[in-house]
């Protein structure tokens, strides 16, 4: 079912715990503990995507392997080098929809909302990248949120 929302998450700070990835010696795959619930959630008012960057099989293995990849079609399954040189094509693919991104990553968002500013960007503030930010001039994310749980009312009210 094509639903007129589609709600694009970043993989690393966001959906997946990095930071315990990484003392864990590249081992053990982990989400943060909200993840299964807001995406069951959001799966009722929403399609869910991926929109993030890196090496695209060790991306597509945390998604595998913390059994959160059933949430996302393939076709929305979006992980590249470079997400920002992608960011065009996105935005005509999802061109009649209304697009949320959830990111860690402010410069991220800044971009995409400079060149689409019809899309809805959701600041997530977790992980290093969120932390050790400052803050971009004029610009403000159409959300803040320091838990996914708090998109859930966004997506539904936007």
């Amino acid at each position: 079912m094509m639903r007129d929302k589609i709600v694009l998450f970043d993989i690393d700070y966001t959906l997946f715990d990095t930071a315990f990835f990484k003392k864990s010696n590249l081992l053990t795959h982990k989400i943060y503990k909200e993840v299964i619930e807001v995406l069951d959630s959001l799966n009722k008012i929403a399609t869910l995507g991926i929109f993030s960057e890196g090496n695209i099989d060790f991306q597509r293995k945390k998604l595998k392997e913390t059994n959160i990849d059933k949430y996302f079609e393939k076709n929305n399954t979006n992980i590249f080098l470079n997400k920002l040189d992608e960011m065009t094509v996105m935005m005509e693919r999802y061109a009649n929809r209304k697009v949320f991104f959830v990111d860690d990553k402010l410069n991220i968002l800044y971009d995409l909302k400079k060149s689409f500013p019809e899309v809805f960007t959701i600041w997530l503030k977790r992980g290093p990248f969120a932390k050790n930010l400052r803050e971009i001039p004029d610009f403000t994310s159409d959300a803040e949120v320091e838990n996914l749980s708090e998109i859930i009312s966004i997506v539904r009210q936007n």
